[in-house]
């Protein structure tokens, strides 16, 4: 027998030590330079550009927002003074005249709405801070977002102190936070006390800013520029500074692809030398590795082989005693044990799928028995259980009634005495297939029990389901049933109580079987219903 036995392994001929060593340089260089220039030129371009320019922005809005709000104080007065009333009709012309409020309400000293005039829903209790006589900005919440708003007192009526406020039209916010300064991706808001931007703070580009994240809010530092993420998990560059009053702030924010796009130069300066260096280095290490290129691509090429299931893959081995040559013989190896191991394991396999088949059989026959009375090869009693309660959460949901019939047969112990058990089971299965037959292709029935069946009716009130029943006792009373070696015909009826679903399972039950007590005690043979329902003649 040939020798099998691995060839030896020789440390100084190691291809890892070459390759790697290779590969090292040529990354240490590339990251050297690359972390360099990159560092240095995004170092001097963050300085320059935003510290020079985000402040100076923030200082212009803030400024337009102190011009409006004393321009939009004074209207607020002048009004204040004019009114007469203090209702929303008196308050209806003025909101049409106003070109810096959209709506106006009157309050009284515990911040109670009394009068309203405009399209904005103002909430029936104003905040503190909108009676706050400093007469600053503030923020008005709503059910269509937060916008600005401004209040001044009112001359007392009776001694009883009152407050007019004024909701800012959001086009003059727009307008306010407008700036040249900014990208078509930046923004420049106005946050709220509850940290949302006030409807108006629109982006450059015409959009309406979601609300920020606590962990952003929490990250800008007042008056710092800073790096953080946004709620879309995009990295932002912004800054944050307070309006006097500590009621709201001003936020300019872009994203950090378009805050630093000149950086792009930069980064093109540093792909140029990057593409230069992989490609001398490149060519280095390949002039290291095209002396094992083709046994590996022949180890490739094998190990496809193996993957398309061709176990019957051997390599030539050479006399290489490298990582190569120990690899190729370790792969030849390998081929021959699984083909050893192919034949067994698909042996087994069949073996088990086999197995599983059958499995999967019982199975199927057990969960049918496990739902199905083997007599009459109706539902069993656990199986309605289960589908009960999946109708009772159907019609808690959408609202439709759900009734319940349940069929008793009459005199069946005495008759079971009499003939004998074999004719009552004959018996139950006759009635169950008449059953089956007259109630409709939506309604449930199953064996309750002993000579007990139940039938759920969806979408059928308690009208409804006694005509079905009524259908049901005609049709059980019209047959004749053979069930002794005479050969007699036999006739048999069946007492059904009848009930509507009203929220209680348990009553539910309960109301079926006292209608049915009820039929029974009524001389058989007739259908009874729950309250005072009249029965269809």
């Amino acid at each position: 027998m040939a020798d099998r036995s691995p060839p030896r392994r020789l440390p100084l001929q190691s291809l890892a030590t070459e390759v790697i060593f290779v590969v090292f340089l040529a990354t240490a260089i590339t990251a050297a330079v690359v972390s360099w220039v990159s560092v240095q030129s995004t170092h001097r371009f963050l300085e320059r550009r935003i510290e020079a320019s985000y402040p100076a922005i923030l200082e212009g809005a803030q400024a337009r927002l102190f011009d409006f709000a004393g321009e939009a104080r004074v209207e607020i007065e002048e009004l204040a003074a004019r009114l007469a009333a203090f209702d929303a009709a008196e308050l209806v012309p003025w909101v049409g005249l106003s070109t810096r409020f959209q709506a106006f309400a009157i309050s009284d000293a515990a911040g109670r709405v009394v009068a309203s005039a405009g399209d904005v829903g103002w909430p029936e209790t104003l905040p503190p801070e909108s009676r706050d006589r400093r007469g600053d900005l503030w923020t008005l919440a709503g059910p269509d977002g937060a916008r600005l708003a401004l209040s001044v007192p009112l001359r007392a009526s009776g001694g009883e102190p009152r407050w007019l406020h004024g909701a800012v039209r959001p086009r003059m916010l727009e307008h306010l936070l407008a700036s040249d300064g900014l990208g078509p991706a930046g923004r420049l808001v106005l946050i709220g006390s509850d940290d949302h931007p006030l409807v108006g703070a629109a982006t450059a580009a015409g959009r309406r800013p979601g609300p920020l994240s606590a962990r952003a809010l929490a990250t800008l530092a007042d008056g710092s520029v800073v790096e953080y993420t946004g709620r879309d998990g995009r990295p932002m560059v912004g800054a944050l500074r307070a309006l006097p009053g500590g009621r709201l702030r001003l936020l300019i924010e872009e994203p950090f692809e378009t805050a630093f796009q000149p950086v792009l130069a930069v980064v093109t300066r540093v792909f140029i030398i990057d593409l230069g260096i992989i490609l001398a280095f490149s060519f280095v290490a390949w002039q290291v590795t095209a002396a094992i290129v083709k046994p590996i691509e022949a180890l490739s090429e094998g190990a496809r082989r193996i993957a398309r299931g061709e176990f019957d893959v051997q390599l030539h081995e050479s006399d290489r005693r490298d990582e190569i040559g120990l690899l190729t013989h370790a792969f030849n190896e390998m081929t021959r044990k699984l083909l050893a191991h192919r034949a067994e394991i698909e042996a087994a396999n069949q073996k088990l799928l086999l197995q599983n088949e059958q499995l999967q059989r019982a199975n199927e026959v057990l969960e049918q028995l496990s739902i199905t009375d083997g007599l009459t090869k109706l539902h069993n009693h656990r199986f309605f259980q289960d589908h009960l309660t999946r109708e009772i959460k159907r019609v808690s949901r959408t609202g439709e009634p759900l009734s319940m019939l349940i069929c008793d047969i009459d005199d069946f112990k005495r008759l079971n005495d009499r003939l004998g058990h074999a004719a009552g089971d004959e018996l139950l299965v006759g009635i169950a297939r008449v059953l089956n037959d007259e109630i409709r292709e939506a309604d449930f029935l199953a064996r309750y029990g002993g000579e007990e069946f139940v039938i759920l009716a969806p979408n059928t009130d308690l009208r409804g389901a006694i005509v079905i029943a009524e259908k049901i006792r005609e049709a059980v009373a019209a047959g004749s049933y053979i069930l002794d070696p005479s050969h007699q015909l036999t006739k048999i009826t069946v007492s059904i109580g009848v009930a509507q679903y009203a929220g209680s399972r348990k009553r539910f039950f309960q109301a079926a079987d006292q209608a049915l007590y009820r039929a029974k005690a009524a001389g058989k043979n007739c259908v009874m219903a729950e309250g005072d329902v009249e029965l269809p003649v």
